[in-house]
């Protein structure tokens, strides 16, 4: 892959230090979902700004990615888990097409009940074919992965990461797979407090959840979405969601105390998207936050991944 130029360390740093690579919604929402790497990432092109303001799905992020939406099943099972967290903190009865309403109308959007971030900027894996190396040829302050991953924990993009959580507070931060527990506990300064155990057990099989408090906020560690050992059937999202609503209040759906049917139109063909797009494609549009391709789509559809995006 082609860079514009070589990026320092501090240049890099400073960029991380922001909501670069988080899919975003509303920060001051009451729960956070947390995952170690984003499934794309906005191209590493000078001016490498950071991004200050979070992102979100707002009315035209939807209407431009309206055909994608239909394939992402990752965000699916988030929408199906916060739709049974909104009727248990309503006290109202969890509808069979409840977390479709709320997936195409609110789901991550700028005043909506939730939030999703990384602990890291870049994709783990750029498009199953493409190294790391390779990707970042030229770029010696990210190679080899290592190297990136010791910038973002020793550098500005995990003290980013928790004074943005000291500011806003949330009273709930999922973050996905255990095996990711250490960095989690790293990045939301949460080493040396004791935590609990917790078994979800809906009726199939039981899943175990790990929690920490602290100011307020509770942090929920769970399986990943998807993978034989993760969260897929739909009992155990809708077991999860409700667990997270006993934890909230009804002001936190005030948005959508009422979801509405909506339908979800066709929409013409999409050009083609990359984890990190190319330099000659990031160029034509630097501003754009350039979607996963079907590639991941189709993995995800088949249940065969550990995480998400």
């Amino acid at each position: 892959m082609q860079h514009s130029r070589m990026f320092t360390r501090q240049e890099l740093d400073r960029y991380f230090a922001s909501y670069v690579g988080m899919e975003g919604g509303n920060p001051g929402a009451a729960v956070w979902i947390c995952d170690k790497s984003p499934a794309w990432s906005e191209p590493i092109v000078a001016p490498l700004n950071p991004q200050l303001a979070p992102p979100a799905w707002d009315a035209v992020f939807r209407q431009q990615h309206r055909q994608d939406m239909a394939r992402w099943f990752g965000h699916q099972c988030v929408a199906r888990i916060m739709a049974a967290a909104r009727a248990e903190a309503l006290g109202v009865r969890l509808g069979d097409n409840d977390w479709e309403h709320y997936y195409w109308s609110h789901l991550y959007s700028p005043g909506g009940a939730e939030f999703r971030l990384s602990l890291f900027p870049l994709p783990a894996h750029v498009d199953g074919r493409t190294t790391w190396s390779k990707a970042f040829r030229g770029q010696p302050e990210l190679i080899p992965q290592k190297r990136y991953v010791a910038l973002c924990r020793e550098g500005e993009r995990f003290r980013f990461i928790a004074r943005t959580r000291e500011r806003w507070r949330p009273k709930v931060v999922v973050c996905l797979s255990h095996r990711h527990t250490d960095e989690y506990l790293e990045a939301f300064a949460l080493e040396g407090i004791a935590g609990e155990e917790h078994a979800l057990r809906p009726a199939d099989q039981a899943r175990r959840l790990h929690l920490f408090n602290k100011d307020g906020t509770t942090w929920i560690i769970c399986p990943a979405i998807g993978g034989s050992a993760g969260m897929t059937s739909q009992v155990q999202l809708d077991a999860f969601g409700q667990f997270i609503g006993t934890r909230l209040a009804a002001s936190d759906f005030a948005h959508c105390v009422e979801l509405e049917a909506h339908e979800a139109h066709q929409a013409p063909p999409q050009p083609q998207r990359y984890a990190v797009p190319p330099l000659e494609v990031a160029e034509l549009n630097l501003g754009h936050r350039i979607r996963p391709g079907l590639a991941w789509g189709e993995a995800a559809m088949a249940g065969n991944l550990e995480s998400y995006a």
